[in-house]
């Protein structure tokens, strides 16, 4: 074998070495590190989701007197209003959160976003939650019964405040899922905290 040649085959010896050390070696490493990586992502964010209690039902009646709970097996996104609520800042914000919240799973019979206030709004306020393209959808339930929704609500806030420790903020969103049970709950004006729940939403749908 001449000098050339040897030098051909060592060459073709490297590279096969260094093909098969990334497929045997490299690759494998790299998938181990993504997929427990994502293990280790999953299993935090499903700890983040707790017992905070459960919601009441949301009815709509229909002209032959039937009636349906609006949030059964439904996961949802709940805030309160409260009573004839008027376009603020944080109100604007929040029901843009919705619209946001819409677009991306609004198409997923699964998913609700419960709006709880007494006496409708102000003209302003219901002016602007109607020009949004999805007020018509079945998405978005309103719904009264301010008492019975903030006792409920406010009650699994002030355990969730204890258990994490956290300041109370005076907008928030609450996320159950499809049994009804409050699972988190979200300052409304924080988009990193809604940037979360819009992952803890994924994560509660039911796979298709």
């Amino acid at each position: 074998m001449s000098i050339s040649e040897e030098k051909i085959s060592a060459k073709r010896k490297v590279i096969i070495f260094g093909a098969l050390f990334v497929i045997l070696v490299l690759l494998p490493g790299i998938s181990w590190i993504y997929l427990s990586g994502g293990l280790n992502w999953h299993k935090k964010a499903i700890g983040e989701l707790q017992n905070y209690g459960k919601i009441r039902a949301a009815y709509v009646i229909y002209p032959d007197g039937t009636k349906e709970d609006r949030l059964k097996s439904k996961v949802t996104v709940l805030h309160i209003f409260g009573e004839k609520p008027d376009l603020t800042d944080a109100n604007r914000s929040i029901i843009n959160t919705g619209e946001r919240l819409f677009d991306q799973f609004g198409t997923n019979d699964n998913f609700r976003m419960a709006m709880i206030s007494e006496g409708g709004g102000t003209a302003e306020f219901l002016t602007h939650v109607q020009t949004k393209p999805s007020a018509d959808y079945a998405t978005w339930v309103w719904t009264g019964g301010l008492g019975s929704w903030r006792t409920i609500l406010e009650n699994g806030y002030e355990s969730y405040c204890l258990a994490e420790k956290a300041k109370p903020d005076p907008e928030y969103f609450a996320l159950t899922d499809t049994t009804g049970t409050i699972r988190r709950f979200y300052n409304a004006l924080d988009e990193n905290q809604v940037g979360r729940m819009v992952e803890h939403i994924s994560l509660l749908l039911p796979k298709k």
